[in-house]
């Protein structure tokens, strides 16, 4: 719980927050889909290790493997209740939740730059009524609904 509130003010500046939530949400955004592909070079090594404190925290938290993300991110979307707990602890972790816990839309639009707002919009129009009981189910429903939504975007990383 201490080292979560140390990294949240050492990345209390608008930029690095905005360059994890790309990597985290959207990060073939930055590339054309046939680039998109995790390799040692992508998602820049730099954003990887921005984000490495969000990642452990949220893996040690929910006990996903790095299996269940590398698959979500690269290959298929597949049911698992670790990766679901694990989407929605980035959610809170990266501050785009509102007061109960949900995640609200235009919190995540502000921690996107300007350029990729605009296609993270566009991928979310149809992504707006979150289904779900718990939270978690929630933010699995947000990304498989954007990863649907444009499938050649084949980059929704979760560091």
């Amino acid at each position: 719980r201490r080292r979560t509130s140390h990294i949240k003010m050492a990345l209390n500046g608008f930029g690095p927050v905005h360059l994890i939530a790309l990597s985290l949400l959207s990060g073939a955004l930055i590339l054309p889909p046939a680039a998109a592909q995790r390799d040692e070079n992508y998602p820049p090594p730099g954003i990887v290790k921005m984000a490495k404190p969000f990642h452990d925290s949220c893996v040690e938290k929910t006990g996903v493997t790095e299996e269940a993300i590398k698959e979500f991110s690269d290959g298929e979307i597949h049911e698992d209740e670790n990766l679901k707990c694990y989407m929605n602890c980035l959610f809170h972790e990266i501050g785009t939740v509102d007061e109960n816990g949900d995640v609200h839309l235009e919190k995540l639009f502000e921690t996107i730059p300007r350029m990729m707002r605009d296609k993270l919009m566009e991928m979310s129009k149809d992504c707006v009524h979150p289904e779900g009981d718990t939270l978690c189910h929630k933010a699995w429903w947000f990304h498989q609904c954007w990863k649907k939504a444009d499938p050649k975007v084949s980059g929704f990383f979760l560091v």
